[in-house]
């Protein structure tokens, strides 16, 4: 067993994990590949994400060379923050290993209590302040950007929105896939190409990111078109695999 936490307060909490986890009150926000879980602890609210159990080849790898994606959580969120870029405040982490295998871990963090996600603005053409949200939205990606914050699963559901007074704050979530690194001109294209399929969207949110960055726009769309068609194969196989 490996494990971090923030302070000394919620110690138990990670210590005890699982049998927290387990609660039947426990409330689930997502029940896929992996689980996510809201629960009470000292009369606060926190957010256990527990990772699928690796495959066996995986369970060797993440045993001795590679961190787990619980750890990257962790340790990614607190760069953020550092970075002055919102995520939900880290608790901690918990890794379950035997003397040769990687078995399963679990991320903490604490409830945030979002409005809504860009994913329910990007859906809907009448939602209330729609245009000054994307344009806010864009102008916090290229922020991200020149943070050298490459965030791999930048896609609309990993995005929250809380609106303070008149401003909009982003918070980044499932942050366990980033790299801190210079972006070129590839990654800022595939860093916007899985957000939404809507083609009048990706036109505005394109033509303001080329605003901000100085970017010719016709280079920018071009290599946004590349990497757009490639998520969209992927999505297409992923799922004619799943039902075969």
């Amino acid at each position: 067993m490996n494990y971090e936490s923030i302070n000394e307060r919620t110690k138990d909490l990670i210590l005890n994990i699982e049998t927290y986890f387990n609660n039947q009150n426990n409330k689930i926000i997502y029940d896929k590949r992996n689980i996510i879980k809201i629960v009470d602890f000292e009369n606060r609210k926190y957010v256990i994400k527990s990772f699928k159990t690796p495959h066996l080849l995986n369970k060797v790898v993440y045993r001795f060379f590679r961190e787990s994606k619980a750890k990257r959580s962790y340790q990614n969120s607190i760069k953020l923050q550092n970075l002055h870029i919102h995520t939900p405040n880290p608790i901690g982490y918990i890794e379950f290993k035997s003397k040769l295998l990687f078995t399963k871990s679990f991320y903490i963090s604490e409830f945030y209590n979002f409005d809504f996600e860009i994913r329910d603005v990007l859906a809907d053409d009448k939602f209330e302040n729609r245009d000054n949200i994307l344009k806010e939205f864009i102008a916090f990606t290229y922020k991200l950007h020149q943070k050298k914050i490459y965030h791999i699963d930048y896609s609309a559901g990993n995005i929250l929105i809380k609106k303070i007074n008149a401003k909009f704050i982003f918070s980044l979530v499932d942050v366990n896939r980033m790299k801190f690194i210079d972006l070129d001109i590839d990654l800022i294209a595939k860093s916007l190409a899985k957000l939404t399929t809507n083609s009048r969207d990706n036109e505005y949110m394109l033509n303001e990111y080329s605003k901000l960055s100085n970017i010719d726009i016709d280079t920018l769309k071009n290599k946004f078109n590349i990497y757009f068609n490639q998520h969209q194969k992927y999505l297409k196989n992923k799922k004619r695999l799943k039902w075969q």
